[in-house]
């Protein structure tokens, strides 16, 4: 008589596979609700990182300006002095420029000689007042003619929204170079 081979079993047994497949399910369902807020908080996370560069950037951009130039002018007529500066730049070697620092809020941009170079977007609320000479803060609508030759500072309050995440920043420039 032949003796009888061993079977040797392999892979796993239908009832062995059900249960691992249930108590994966079981550990994906309970940690689903994990899962999805730190995806969202790494969303959160990264709305503010942008809405800060956004914000960190347009105020760079605009100190830039109002230090290099030497006069504040009044913005042209259909531009509101509470949304845009006016500023004259008087470089050597160059002819003097004009330049304009607007906020378009239907588009959420500040331009730089509207609609020219693009400062910054994602920009909710940018407004403008003057410091004059005698030290008196004077919101942008409420300058008068002869205020705009005293502007010795210009300070921008500016907010960048991105997705759930806003950032505010306050701009206090002083008008030439320091």
């Amino acid at each position: 008589m032949r003796p009888r081979r061993v079977m040797r079993r392999r892979g796993f047994a239908l009832v062995e596979l059900l249960v691992a497949a249930g108590v994966a399910g079981v550990v994906l369902a309970a940690s689903y609700g994990w899962l999805w807020d730190v995806a969202a908080l790494a969303a959160r996370q990264g709305d503010r990182a942008q809405a800060a560069t956004i914000a960190a950037s347009c105020v760079r951009a605009v100190t830039r300006e109002v230090r290099a130039s030497v006069a504040v002018a009044p913005p042209p007529d259909g531009r509101s002095p509470d949304r845009s500066v006016a500023l004259v730049h008087d470089h050597p070697d160059v002819a003097p420029e004009d330049v304009l620092v607007v906020w378009d809020p239907a588009r959420g941009v500040v331009w730089r000689n509207a609609p020219g170079t693009y400062l910054a977007d994602h920009v909710t609320a940018f407004s403008v007042a003057y410091i004059l000479s005698d030290g008196r803060l004077v919101p942008g609508v409420g300058m008068q003619p002869a205020d705009w030759a005293a502007v010795s500072c210009v300070r921008v309050v500016l907010r960048a929204e991105v997705g759930s995440a806003a950032v505010e920043r306050t701009i206090l420039a002083g008008v030439g170079p320091s």
